[in-house]
């Protein structure tokens, strides 16, 4: 029984962690994954060329920006989930060993 609730929960977790890492404050992700501040976009309709030209290079910085820390989410998602895994196989093999304990 025990070891169909810890499989449970090794699902649920792998389903959850995308939610997980997005709603984790900063400090309890990898300090690489630093994400970046959203540019202020000009309104359009009366922006001058050269102020549309900045922001091109605004959205362009945060685009590789953003990229850069959605690799190191996907990583810290990565090395979270093998963690667990661990963790679950480890556990798994205490409940064997206690079963196996005589009396």
């Amino acid at each position: 029984m025990i070891h169909i609730r810890l499989a449970a929960a090794a699902l649920a977790l792998t389903l959850a962690a995308p939610a997980l890492l997005a709603a984790s404050p900063a400090s309890a992700q990898a300090p690489a994954c630093a994400r970046p501040e959203r540019p202020k976009l000009p309104p359009g309709k009366k922006t001058k060329g050269p102020e549309m030209e900045a922001a091109e290079k605004k959205v362009a910085d945060y685009t590789t920006k953003m990229t850069a820390y959605l690799k190191c989410l996907d990583k810290a998602k990565t090395d979270a989930m093998t963690e667990h895994k661990g963790v679950i196989e480890e556990w798994n093999g205490v409940i064997d060993a206690y079963k196996k304990a005589p009396g």
